[in-house]
């Protein structure tokens, strides 16, 4: 009985992962703003990427930013710039993630 409920559960995980990726909403961005480098993080020589999830209403504005990763210093300069940034309509809210780049010129 036991390997029959792991066996189901195994099941209905994988279904709920495949609707999960049908369902994702990748829509495609209209208009991106490039993030200020912070005058610290470049003094300091820190470059790296901040990775969000930007929530997206249905007129393609972004309501919400969370911060997955990165470094300290970039984080409020690249939530600032996906905040301005715009995206196709669609039906309802969704979430995307979003990866913001930080290099300094070499």
């Amino acid at each position: 009985m036991t390997k029959n409920r792991i066996v189901f559960l195994l099941v209905v995980c994988f279904c709920l992962f495949a609707v999960a990726l049908l369902h994702a909403d990748t829509r495609k961005s209209v208009k991106t703003v490039p993030p200020v480098y912070p005058a610290i993080a470049a003094k300091m020589r820190v470059e790296g990427a901040v990775k969000l999830d930007a929530t997206i209403d249905s007129d393609g504005s972004v309501s919400d930013v969370k911060v997955v990763s990165g470094h300290q210093l970039l984080v409020n300069a690249a939530v600032d710039a996906v905040k301005k940034w715009k995206y196709e309509s669609g039906d309802g809210k969704s979430i995307q993630p979003v990866s913001v780049e930080f290099a300094l010129p070499h």
